[in-house]
């Protein structure tokens, strides 16, 4: 595996996750055009960081089990049904998420992905966006960028919080956070940022999803 799975400094986690990790069937919000009132998650402290069962190049200790990661049932800012579990185990699948559309980091790394889309398509991945915003302005993003893959609106950020994303930097936001799934539906990398700009490359994204599938999908 490349140096991308390594713990990287001032990173809270980007490593390969080489045990198959469960995924549990949660359905999160299903409606973002006009989100029913419903209490913002409490800020809890940010999900522990599990390490790979064979040697890295990291010094943090290695967790005793994988985490147990929720799925999703959303409607898009398009209005399709989005459902993680149905394409979970079908293909690699990047979820990604940003605290929201209008911030520069966020915008900067949106637009390098789209500019990649192609390749995700040659291997085809999926790619699934979340952003704790309004689904105006996930939309208006949309437009500007000409963003081909499914965007999801979390304004109350249920998905981000499900994910253990939530609040990271105590801003009421999620977290950037990356999480890689192979063809066989394992998660094979993650990044929850230490910090605003702690994200991954969008060529170190295709080259996990790259490996996994040469070493037979994962």
């Amino acid at each position: 595996m490349n140096d991308f799975f390594a713990l990287l400094t001032g990173r809270r986690s980007w490593t390969a996750l080489i045990a198959a990790v469960p995924v549990m069937l949660l359905t999160s919000c299903s409606g973002v055009d006009e989100p029913a009132a419903s209490p913002i998650p409490s800020p809890g402290p940010p999900a522990a960081v599990s390490e790979p069962d064979g040697p890295t190049s990291s010094p943090a200790a290695e967790s005793d089990s994988p985490p147990v990661l929720p799925v999703f049932s959303v409607a898009s800012i398009d209005g399709e049904d989005l459902r993680l579990e149905d394409v979970l185990g079908t293909a690699p699948v990047y979820v990604l998420f940003i605290p929201g559309a209008d911030g520069e980091l966020d915008r900067a790394q949106v637009g390098q992905i789209q500019g990649r889309y192609p390749e995700f398509e040659a291997l085809g991945a999926h790619i699934f966006l979340i952003a704790s915003d309004l689904p105006t302005e996930v939309v208006k993003m949309r437009d500007e960028f000409g963003l081909e893959f499914p965007l999801i609106a979390d304004p109350l950020r249920v998905i981000a919080a499900d994910w253990h994303v939530f609040d990271l930097f105590g801003e009421g936001r999620s977290g950037p956070a990356s999480f890689v799934f192979g063809a066989h539906g394992s998660l094979i990398a993650r990044l929850i940022a230490a910090e605003p700009g702690d994200r991954p490359s969008v060529d170190e994204v295709l080259g996990v999803i790259e490996e996994s599938l040469s070493a037979g999908g994962v």
